[in-house]
Formats: C-alpha cells, structure tokens, sequence
C-alpha cells in the first residue's frame, strides 16, 4: 500500500515485502525482495534483501525506481551483504523492526511491530504499527507510532516515549489539582 503525504509517498513494509525486481528490460522479475534492512540508529533504510540464505542484498541508491516492482539496472548490483559495512553490522546483530517488541521508557508492554512505513525518496522510517495480540490469531490495542516518539532500537525491543494516553491523564490530572489549590 502507498500513501501520498505531504507530496511525498510512504511505503509499509508489508507491502515492500514480496516485490518483484526487474532489470532495465523489464521483461521478467528476478527475484523478489524477502526484507529490508533498516538502520537502528537513524532509522533509515539500509538495503533490499532478495536471498537470505546467500545473504543478497540490493542498496537504495542502486534502486531506479520502485512503484509495483522495484526497478535495477542490472543484476550486477546483487550485491554480498557482508560487502556492505553498515549492513553487515545491522544484520550481526540481529535487529529488527518487524515483529520487533514495543515498550514505553517506563516498561510499558504496547505490543509487537506488526508492520512499518518508510518515506519512499528520503527511505527514513515514519512510523511503526504497534498491535497486542492474543494466541497469534487475535490482535486489539492497534496503535501507530510515529518515529520521533522512538527512543531506541534494540535486538529484543524497541523503547518508546512513554504512552501519549498516560502523559495527558498525568496532565489532566495534575492541572485538577492545581485548579483544586487555587480555589
């Protein structure tokens, strides 16, 4: 799914997942993109993996275009992701977004990461989609986060600022109380 904000368009991760890579011709995919690499740190976008059990990845800067397909020159630019510092540093590590655990500064379980959106030319994380769910079947507590609100990308979680909901409860309640001492 892409969406047109503010002139620019986001991308889901969901929808990145399973597109078709073509060569200039353009006649036949192939291969198709099994994941995306994202930077924890700056929260931008590293590369397109299409195999990982050769660990191949595509950089951004080597992508022409990508609305339905994701669009190379060649395939010459099927590169090793061991080939690429920052990626093979990022995948060492084994962090994630998607699937990833979300909790507040404070501890707060929100949820898993159940999918995310990219800026499609800036290829900077927006936002995350946050969901609880129930015996793998049922999701409730479905919650966008935008990517100022993020604190921290780890391997097992990603910190959050702490739940807007509780910040204005906390407001609300200390300005109560200070009504209840001015009166």
């Amino acid at each position: 799914m892409i969406f047109l904000y503010n002139g620019f368009m986001d991308r889901f991760y969901t929808k990145i997942v399973g597109l078709p890579v073509v060569e200039d011709d353009g006649l036949r995919a192939l291969t198709t993109v099994k994941d995306l690499v994202m930077d924890p740190e700056r929260g931008k976008a590293l590369a397109f993996v299409v195999d990982h059990g050769k660990n191949l990845i595509i950089t951004p800067i080597d992508v022409i275009s990508w609305h339905d397909v994701l669009h190379i020159h060649s395939r010459e630019v099927i590169i090793h992701g061991d080939d690429v510092l920052r990626v093979n540093e990022v995948q060492k590590s084994g962090i994630k977004i998607f699937g990833n655990r979300v909790e507040t500064k404070t501890g707060k379980y929100l949820g898993k990461v159940i999918d995310f959106v990219i800026d499609n030319h800036s290829m900077v994380l927006k936002k995350i989609f946050v969901a609880k769910g129930f015996l793998g079947l049922l999701r409730y507590d479905t919650r966008a986060i935008a990517s100022k609100n993020i604190l921290e990308i780890l391997a097992d979680k990603i910190i959050v600022k702490d739940d807007m909901a509780t910040v204005r409860e906390e407001a609300k309640e200390k300005r109560t109380m200070e009504d209840m001492a001015a009166a």
